[in-house]
């Protein structure tokens, strides 16, 4: 039996048994994702949510466990399906079916996939069958394995439960909370803008196309109105907030940007501008966690060194412009970290 003095050595082991199962696929981009992305995610749905927990009366500890192990099977899910009409194919509950990619390698987590025949179902069920049964092997009793498979299992809602359906498979917080934190990471803030981004990249790739920085800026107010939805979405009120004050960032993203293509030359070497087209690279094989890095301990320092040598462009303009790049950095930063 797990004791809380074990439980934290328990979760390093966990999570490190998810990299290792996220690592045993080769293909790098499918869909909607990219390999550095489900762990990316996960990492960040693990900050988000609790800090979420905080304001919302949830156990941090069981979120944390159970943030790491939401998308433990996510890695098969390959292309939407699509029926003869060209339109998706749904299941019963309304989620878009995928095709099948099975892993290139093996760990006892697709072992025990494949003895338990979870082949077909959508990630956040499968999820919460190889949660339980992990967190058995790792010495957790029945109750706590049985509410953090709960809590994986409602990571994805369907779209019209009844309010009877809802308050049953989201009677608990922690349910509600991993629900909002992992619709809140991909669809609202600057983390959905590098996703964003990165989707794109997807189609620039396909095409062998160099991407049209000012297009693609030019239409970027147009994806932030879709999101609005999200924030009507979220089941907790610490949800509501978040992904307004996440919508809100975004609004105010674009409009700098669209007003940074009236000096695009400047902008592109100092600004937001310059901190988008560096986003843009690595497209083949990208990381949020990767570029944050590397704009604050390469593009920064760099855009310091030549602002100090700058002759080309005014230097005063120079430096307001690497002022917002500045604040656009920390806050990607914050929101890795799982503030608002």
């Amino acid at each position: 039996m797990a004791t809380e003095s074990t439980s934290k050595a328990a979760l390093a082991e966990v999570e490190a048994l998810v990299r290792e199962t996220f690592a045993l696929w080769d293909v790098v981009r499918v869909g909607f994702s990219w390999r550095h992305y489900y762990l990316n995610h996960t990492y960040r749905i693990r900050n988000l949510s609790v800090q979420m927990a905080a304001a919302e009366g949830g156990d941090a500890d069981l979120l944390e466990m159970a943030a790491i192990l939401h998308d433990i099977t996510k890695r098969y899910d390959g292309n939407i399906l699509t029926g003869p009409d060209g339109k998706r194919v749904l299941d019963e509950e309304g989620f878009w079916r995928n095709e099948m990619i099975m892993p290139d390698r093996s760990n006892w987590v697709t072992e025990l996939y494949d003895e338990l025949e979870l082949q077909g179902l959508i990630h956040h069920v499968s999820g919460a069958v190889i949660t339980d049964r992990v967190l058995g092997e790792y010495g957790f009793e029945a109750p706590y394995r049985e509410t953090v498979a709960e809590v994986v299992r409602g990571h994805l809602k369907p779209e019209n439960l009844s309010e009877a359906e809802f308050k049953r498979r989201y009677r608990l917080v922690e349910s509600r909370i991993l629900y909002d934190a992992d619709t809140i990471d991909p669809n609202v803030g600057l983390t959905a803008f590098y996703r964003n981004i990165q989707i794109n990249a997807g189609g620039w790739l396909r095409r062998g196309v160099t991407p049209d920085l000012g297009e693609y800026v030019r239409g970027l107010p147009r994806w932030v109105n879709m999101k609005d939805e999200f924030i009507d979405k979220m089941t907790s009120q610490r949800g509501r907030e978040i992904a307004a004050e996440r919508q809100q960032r975004n609004r105010q993203l674009c409009a700098q940007l669209v007003d940074e293509l009236e000096a695009l030359d400047l902008n592109e070497a100092y600004g937001m501008l310059g901190c988008v087209r560096y986003l843009m690279t690595d497209a083949e094989d990208s990381s949020l966690h990767r570029h944050a890095r590397g704009r604050r301990e390469q593009w920064l320092p760099e855009r310091e060194q030549a602002l100090a040598e700058e002759r080309a462009h005014d230097r005063d303009a120079a430096a307001e412009s690497l002022q917002r790049a500045r604040g656009f950095i920390a806050q990607v930063e914050t929101e890795i970290a799982g503030q608002a």
